[in-house]
């Protein structure tokens, strides 16, 4: 056998090993995302079988549209979701819809928060912002994207006002809830000072777009992202309680603690003088979390390695977030024990059903009664 021969087989190898290696990935993720797709139950969704939705017909139609919902990168606000159309979830021009059915000169309610206010888990129907309209008549828009931050809110807040050049907010009440996504996600050791939890993932694909057309970084990313989530995923289930431990580290870092409950506290600061200075009124919530206060949540099962050391997060922020905001020109309002006793309120360490969002619904339009 000539060595040309020998040398063109050598090479037809060797591209053939490069081709599988480099078509293995995006298949595989496609295949995967069309059984998915073809196979979707939403009895999948554990949370969709819990009896507080028992009285619900709409439950598994939520949660089925709840996994085709998809987001998009903008500048600023980082993500917010596409619109929408379905049975239980409606988004026009990243908002969901909330009940418009308000009386005429009634005051404006804008709601900011993250999936809690965005409202996970309910239909359109039962989100609080929606309840809130109905049980009050109040004109009320629901701002809420899964995932946010305060920091998220506030730039979501000064877009809309420049947007629609409003200058005037005195008939509008502002009401910020918070606490859950500062905590899950701005304890996690990879996140920056007011970094969100895509910050990592946006700088990685900017880095890789910026990198040479035809550089090796761009040619083998998709190989490497697919053996780094496969080495994660064996790494997460031989060592679970280990990696849960060094993810988090609000629980054993006092001066990452108090970084993080101040800058929440500092982003309402900032927010109250947005919204004030236009005339208007503003109220920061800390939201209610599963981990905090003494709710009834046996039946949630929440004892994995992951959750135990959630709770380390919250105890170590939470009494924070509440020392400082005390002491700040801020409306604000303790709500983090709003379920206390409630044994049909949570469907995971931090979402509630129809039943919670009445519960905390009354306790907010108290809270404005009383104002």
């Amino acid at each position: 056998m000539s060595w040309i021969k020998v040398v063109s087989i050598n090479i037809a190898i060797t591209f053939s090993l490069l081709g599988f290696l480099l078509l293995t990935p995006p298949i595989l993720f496609y295949l995967s995302k069309s059984i998915e797709a073809l196979n979707f139950d939403a009895e999948t969704d554990k949370r969709s079988s819990l009896d507080l939705y028992l009285e619900h017909d709409w439950v598994n139609d939520h949660f089925a549209e709840y996994s085709q919902l998809s987001s998009t990168y903008y500048d600023f606000i980082t993500w917010r979701r596409d619109d929408f159309q379905g049975k239980t979830i409606n988004i026009n021009n990243g908002i969901r819809n909330t009940n418009k059915t308000y009386n005429q000169n009634s005051s404006k309610y804008w709601f900011f928060g993250g999936s809690t206010t965005w409202g996970t888990g309910v239909s359109d129907d039962f989100t609080y912002p929606s309840l809130f309209a109905k049980y009050t008549g109040h004109d009320v828009t629901n701002f809420g994207e899964s995932g946010y931050i305060a920091r998220q809110s506030v730039a979501y807040l000064s877009n809309y006002l420049i947007r629609n050049n409003i200058q005037d907010l005195s008939d509008t009440n502002v009401i910020f809830y918070d606490g859950v996504n500062d905590v899950l996600q701005r304890c996690r050791h990879e996140i920056s000072s007011l970094g969100t939890g895509r910050e990592a993932q946006i700088q990685e694909i900017l880095f890789l777009n910026g990198a040479s057309k035809y550089g090796f970084s761009r040619l083998f990313s998709q190989l490497q992202d697919f053996l780094s989530s496969m080495l994660n995923k064996i790494f997460y289930n031989s060592t679970e309680a280990s990696y849960f431990k060094d993810q988090y580290i609000c629980s054993t870092d006092s001066t990452r603690s108090f970084e993080i409950a101040e800058s929440l506290v500092n982003t309402w600061q900032i927010a109250s003088d947005l919204v004030r200075s236009r005339g208007g009124s503003f109220t920061a919530v800390l939201q209610p979390v599963a981990f905090i206060g003494i709710p009834n949540i046996a039946y949630l099962e929440i004892d994995s390695p992951n959750n135990i050391n959630l709770a380390a997060q919250y105890h170590a922020v939470y009494p924070l977030i509440i020392e400082i905001a005390k002491e700040r020109n801020i409306r604000f309002v303790n709500l983090s024990s709003a379920y206390d006793q409630c044994a049909n309120c949570y469907i995971d360490f931090c979402h509630v059903g129809p039943e919670g969002h009445k519960i905390l619904t009354r306790k907010l339009i108290s809270l404005f009664d009383k104002h």
